[in-house]
Parts: C-alpha cells; sequence; structure tokens
C-alpha cells in the first residue's frame, strides 16, 4: 500500500523557493498576521511521487505556486 519515504531538495531547488517566496507579491508579506497559518508557515514544499520521479512544488499560503521540475 504505502512505503515510507523521504524526500530532499535539491540546492537548486531550495534556493529557487527560497527567491520566489521573496519576491512574489502577497498579503502575508505586509503584517497581516491573520494570512499566517496556525504554526506560522507561510510557505509549503509538497512532494508528490509519480511513476516518473517525483513532481516537487512549493505554495504561498496566499494560494501562488511554483512547480520545480519538469514532469
Amino acid at each position: 500500500m504505502f512505503t515510507q519515504r523521504s524526500f530532499k531538495l535539491t540546492e537548486e531547488e531550495y534556493k529557487t523557493i527560497e527567491e520566489w517566496a521573496n519576491t512574489h507579491e502577497c498579503s502575508c508579506k505586509h503584517g497581516n498576521r491573520s494570512s499566517r497559518s496556525c504554526c506560522g508557515g507561510e510557505i509549503s514544499v509538497i512532494f508528490t511521487p509519480t511513476t516518473i520521479g517525483t513532481a516537487v512544488s512549493a505554495r504561498c499560503i496566499c494560494g501562488d505556486e511554483i512547480e520545480l521540475d519538469n514532469l
């Protein structure tokens, strides 16, 4: 059914997410505390295993998203 896996970002993926997170426009950067998640996080990194590789994306709590793979 399910197998245990570990996922890691490459240095390039990490830098891409960091740059995107610091440059895209959204309300969470302007002191709107109500837009933050319960844990204070603003960016979620999503790993989706497929039969042809692992899809990697990052999503801001404002709904903006970036995909980091070519799947």
